[in-house]
């Protein structure tokens, strides 16, 4: 049994695949899932590149940006519960927002939640890449110590053509 999964999502295309992906092939209870977004931390400044200027008060207004951003996505999670907990197979899903580097808080959570396994698509947003693997699963196979289960959200094997 997998007690408590870590599920990263960037909602893109090649997450609700490995999703579909696990769904087919994983015959193993899974406990807990923890649905996880993280908003980097370049979105806010990209947002907000240029405005600065415009800006009293700075810091309360990209705070309230911050938190405006973070309950949309909840918001967004909230609406994916449903598919994951049948992807998963499982009851209980916990929805978590962070701020940060998507990798370094993909790592940080795992390890707060003690997770049993962290489930990743090969690419995300930027699975258009000729990379083998994406940037972020690099990074997260390098710097946590917990077990992590790549998923090719594509893949011709045995008819799998999604």
């Amino acid at each position: 049994m997998f007690r408590k999964v870590l599920f990263p999502t960037d909602f893109s295309e090649g997450s609700y695949r490995a999703a579909k992906r696990f769904e087919r092939t994983n015959e193993v209870p899974v406990g807990e899932v923890v649905l996880l977004h993280v908003i980097d931390e370049g979105t806010i400044e990209d947002l907000l590149n240029g405005y600065s200027l415009l800006y009293e008060r700075e810091e309360i207004e990209i705070k309230e940006v911050e938190e405006k951003l973070k309950e949309k996505i909840i918001e967004k999670l909230q609406t994916r519960i449903e598919d994951v907990k049948k992807a998963f197979k499982t009851d209980k899903v916990k929805p978590v927002v962070r701020f940060g580097f998507p990798w370094e808080e993909i790592v940080n959570v795992a390890e707060e939640e003690d997770v049993s396994l962290i489930i990743l698509p090969t690419h995300g947003k930027l699975g258009f890449s000729k990379e083998l693997i994406g940037s972020t699963v690099m990074r997260v196979l390098k710097k946590t110590f917990r077990p992590v289960m790549l998923i090719k959200p594509k893949c011709r094997c045995g008819g799998d053509e999604e």
